[in-house]
Order: structure tokens, then sequence, then C-alpha cells
């Protein structure tokens, strides 16, 4: 465990726009993921970006300090500047052995969040890693540290009260979003296919909603989304040609560029009426000064952020509950790992006792088994496959209760 390590830009020490500026467009995740593993010699490696953190965890051999943390941001961001990539590596939190097991417990189980007691980061940190495993960019130990870091999440989920009154980043869009008192026939326009904008057309079709439309960079990513409303998904390309008049918009998307500019909300506004643009994309998904408008009720991250410190006081109540249950699950994390550690260490022991029989069977007593009936030799082999069995088991689980003994004490 003493090789794991984590980079965080989280909002407690970032602004949300720094961090969404270090989102990393999905058609350039592999490549430059690829390039920062070979290049800093990491032997795992995984990215976690969210609209309030970005998360890079990964395996080497030695201590990860502010320096490491300015070369591996420049290298993956090279478009940054060197100048601010130095401030922001200054300022990142930095996790090395036992405590990146820390770090990634308490942002499963949401401790970390934004909003308290969210469930997202679970699905989210789920989906990074078999993100990452598909790119054959993690291992047994980032396998070992997501498995148990979701399994504590859900005991946290289940055990405590900090999930009981959900507030999720959907779930206050939401909320602002009812606070504007949108007629059940008004038109409402998604743009994006991501959880949130799944999550939030799921509260539509919930309370009523029917004239929605969809619009996605994949169609068929959002297509299961249209269907809901029995409509079809339409590509990004089109929003501009839009024309429904649309009453809300709703946006977040995956891209680090804006999608709805000044021009094309003009272009889809045919007449002059009050409107909700929700963006709950960082970077931000619209340009700002649509905002500036008399006629748009506009609700960004930062509206979100703002509700967010009002809803979070009545779960700090069950935090103490919920250190409890990451400090067990620390414990157990530790043992297994030092468990498999163990296991990997003396996984050649079983080859190197088939290389001895083969050997002596072969060469060593290979006259003297010649000589030997054929009902006598088949006794021969059996006698030597039972012991073959019990000097691989026996020994091992004997010198494996004798490490863990020796690992526990220090």
């Amino acid at each position: 465990m003493n090789n794991l390590r984590a980079i965080s830009l989280n909002h407690h020490h970032f602004p949300l726009e720094t961090i969404g500026s270090f989102a990393i467009p999905h058609e350039e995740l592999k490549a430059r993921l690829d390039a920062a593993k070979e290049e800093f010699q990491m032997s795992e490696l995984m990215y976690l970006g969210t609209c309030n953190r970005v998360e890079v965890v990964f395996d080497v051999p030695h201590f990860v300090c502010s320096g490491f943390t300015q070369q591996l941001l420049s290298f993956m961001f090279p478009e940054h500047d060197k100048s601010f990539i130095k401030g922001v590596a200054q300022k990142a939190q930095r996790f090395n052995g036992e405590e990146t097991a820390d770090h990634v417990f308490r942002v499963a189980a949401s401790l970390d969040s934004l909003i308290i007691g969210e469930r997202e980061i679970i699905t989210q940190l789920r989906n990074a890693y078999e993100l990452c495993e598909g790119m054959k960019l993690t291992g047994d130990s980032l396998r070992m540290l997501n498995q148990h870091a979701i399994r504590i999440a859900k005991e946290v989920y289940t055990h405590t009260n900090l999930s009981k009154k959900p507030v999720s980043i959907v779930s206050i869009a939401w909320k602002l979003f009812q606070e504007k008192h949108p007629d059940v026939n008004a038109k409402i326009v998604l743009v994006g296919a991501g959880q949130i904008i799944t999550n939030f057309a799921k509260f539509l079709a919930e309370n009523g909603y029917t004239n929605v439309s969809v619009y996605n960079r994949t169609v068929e990513n959002a297509s299961a989304i249209a269907k809901s409303f029995n409509t079809d998904a339409l590509p990004i390309s089109e929003l501009k040609n839009d024309q429904s008049d649309f009453d809300t918009l709703v946006v977040c998307t995956g891209s680090t560029e804006i999608v709805v500019s000044k021009e094309m909300f003009s272009q889809m506004c045919l007449s002059k009426k009050h409107r909700t643009v929700i963006d709950l994309a960082l970077p931000a998904n619209v340009n700002v000064e649509i905002s500036q408008s008399p006629d748009v009720a506009f609700i960004d991250m930062l509206a979100v952020q703002r509700e967010v410190q009002r809803n979070i006081s009545y779960r700090e109540e069950a935090l103490n509950d919920c250190v409890a249950i990451i400090e067990k699950g620390k414990s157990e994390f530790k043992k297994l790992y030092q468990e498999r550690s163990i296991e990997l260490a003396m996984s050649e022991i079983p080859h190197t006792i088939k290389e001895i029989r083969q050997t002596a069977v072969e060469s060593v007593f290979s006259k003297e088994l010649a000589q030997l009936s054929e009902h006598d030799r088949e006794l021969v082999d059996k006698i030597i496959s039972y012991m073959e069995k019990k000097y691989i088991s026996v020994p091992m689980k004997l010198a494996k209760s004798v490490l863990l003994e020796e690992v526990q004490k220090h």
C-alpha cells in the first residue's frame, strides 16, 4: 500500500472554474493517460473528473511532493501556463500510502463532496475506474482500492443518516427549477446525455412533463432519454435550428467549450418571454452573457453551490458514524492488501515445486523409475502428486500467517 498515491484538485481548495479547466475531453483521455503513465513510470493510473473535483490516483514507489505534482500536471495539461500550474500544484492535496486509501474512501462515501451525502460520486468513481481499466491503465492495487471504497460507501449510505434526506446536484437544480413555477406543459430542451441530464430527465418524466427535446453530441447515447418522452434524440449541431420556442433550457455536456453561444440562444428564442436556463456543466457550457438578460432566470453551478451551503448542516450530525465505518474499512483493507501482496510475492512457489518434481522424475530418478512396473510407477506418481500439493499449500499457509503477523507488528 506504500506505493499508492493521489493528487486531488477539489472544491475545498479551488474555485469550480479552476477545477473545470482540468477536465480532459473524452476523446483525449486515453492518449493523455497512457503518456503520463509511461512518462512517470506508474504501474497503475486512474483519473476521475467531476463538477467539483479532479482526482489522479496512481502507483509509484516514491513520495509525491509539490514538485512532482507540478511536473505531472504540466505534462497532462500542456495547455495551461506554467505559472498557473505551479500555483495549482502548491495548493493541490497530495496523498501517500495509507492516506491515499483513506482519501479515496472518504471521496466514495461523499464525505469530501461538494454536497455531503450525495450518491452520484459512487457511480462516478465506479465509471472512472471501469473506463481506466478498459484502457488497461489499472492493476491489482487500484482494483482492490476501488472495490473496497465502493463497499464502504454503500455501508455508509445504508447504516447512517448521511443520505436520509438526499441532496444531489440534480435534486438542487430540480428544486431551483420548480421555484420558477414551470407549467407542466412547458417546453423543455435538454442538452447532454450524462448522469446529470439523465437524472434531471427522470424528474421531468416522474412529474408529468412530456414536451421535451433532447440533444447530444452522440445521438445514440441520448436515445434512451428521448424515448422516455416519445421523441427522437438530435445532434447538438441541430440545436441552433430548434424552433420550439422553449421555456427551459438545461445543459450539461462533457465539452470543455461553450455549447450554447449568445447567437445560438437568440436564434432559439422565437418570441419575447421569460425563460429559465440551467447550466450544470464545468467548465460552463452556456455563454455567461446570456445570464445577464432580464428575460432569463439563470441557474449555474455557483447557484447550486450556494444552495448546497443552506442544505448541508443537517447531514453533519451523521459524520461521526461515517468516520467510524471508514476507520473500520481502512483496517480491513490494510489486511486484505497485505494478504494480497504476500500472495503475489509467494505466487512463484507452486511453479518452483512443479519444476523440482519435473526434474526429479525426468532426470534425477529417471533410471530408477524406468525399472518399476507400471503399477508401481502409478503409485509413485500418486505419492509425488500428494506431496506436491501439501508442500505447496501447507508451507504457504504457514508462511503467510507468519508474514502477516510480522507486518501487523509494524
